[in-house]
């Protein structure tokens, strides 16, 4: 089996759980946001008193986030081990789904179809869809729903030879450790962004892409090799760190119709996370500005990654699907 984490679809309790890295994106965009909003008053030539105010509001706000880490406890060695084993065991189960999707037609590949379209339907929303919802966007009927899931999940389980109450463990398990194991490495993502300070990016920049890094290091991690997972999980870290000042180094410049597109999406970005309570996805985007999601990410491909919101709104494939989420 590949030693390689896929982003796949999110199971149907997956939707019921918060993201952490959502949450952690959130807090990060709304902290740049609002340096943002305070960069661009100094552009159309406010007062100094408008630069001392952004740098002590941001300072201000990366003292709480500071705070707000700095509560979860590190983890033992001991806890380290258990928590990488569940989440490695939850990666293990996803790898399995996908590869049996791909070599057996019937009820697997409908199974995921159907919570493709559910994770469709939930960024659009911004909640859960009713399943009546669901069963129209999926074109069955909606007393098919509910059986078809149970049929997905059962035949899952049998290929991972569990039940499938200790299918639905594991996976609740698996997500519970990459949460904790992110959260109790939060402090050294911040330490690491520090060291490159002041090489074009803001520290809430190498905060956000360090902290990406982080997740990727949780999901690659493999305990049984034996060394820490903070040891490990530097190097990841620093790879998002530096390939992000990398990219912001280089001098683009955009031409003014792809201007227009950004300010809009970010506009739109803004709205849209003041209104539902959450980032913005692609399709929510696209919906705003009466574009597709496939226009929208082209638009975002156009300007360096650390500042195009792709990694905070969601990266998707050719066919639209989001792989902005844990499985």
């Amino acid at each position: 089996m590949s030693a390689t984490y896929p982003y796949t679809e999110e199971s149907e309790e997956q939707l019921q759980d918060d993201n952490l890295q959502t949450k952690i994106s959130e807090e990060i965009e709304q902290i740049t946001d609002r340096a943002e909003t305070n960069q661009l008053e100094m552009e159309n030539g406010e007062t100094d008193n408008a630069q001392k105010s952004t740098s002590r509001g941001t300072t201000d706000l990366v003292r709480l986030y500071l705070q707000e880490i700095g509560r979860v406890d590190l983890l033992e060695r001991d806890q380290e081990v258990s928590e990488a084993q569940k989440v490695k065991r939850y990666v293990e189960l996803w790898e399995l789904l996908n590869e049996s999707a791909t070599k057996e037609e019937g009820i697997i590949q409908c199974y995921l179809r159907l919570i493709e379209i559910r994770n469709r339907l939930a960024a659009q929303l911004g909640h859960k869809p009713s399943l009546e919802r669901w069963a129209k966007a999926a074109d069955i009927p909606v007393v098919e729903l509910k059986p078809t899931l149970a049929a997905g999940k059962l035949r899952w389980a049998q290929l991972a030879g569990l039940s499938v109450k200790e299918l639905e463990q594991a996976q609740s398990d698996g997500i519970k450790a990459k949460d904790h194991m992110i959260n109790a490495n939060l402090r050294l993502v911040v330490s690491v962004a520090k060291k490159y300070q002041n090489r074009g990016l803001e520290l809430l920049d190498l905060i956000q892409e360090g902290t990406l890094g982080l997740e990727r290091a949780v999901e690659k991690f493999d305990p049984r090799r034996g060394y820490r997972f903070s040891t490990y999980a530097y190097w990841w870290i620093r790879q998002g760190i530096t390939r992000a000042i990398a990219t912001q180094s280089r001098t683009i410049r955009l031409p003014v119709h792809i201007t227009e597109k950004l300010n809009k999406i970010k506009k739109a970005q803004r709205k849209i996370s003041q209104e539902k309570g959450r980032i913005a996805k692609l399709e929510d985007i696209a919906q705003e500005l009466n574009m597709t999601p496939v226009q929208v990410r082209e638009v975002l491909l156009k300007v360096p990654r650390s500042i195009s919101l792709e990694t905070k709104v969601g990266s998707f494939r050719s066919d639209g699907c989001s792989f902005d989420q844990r499985p």
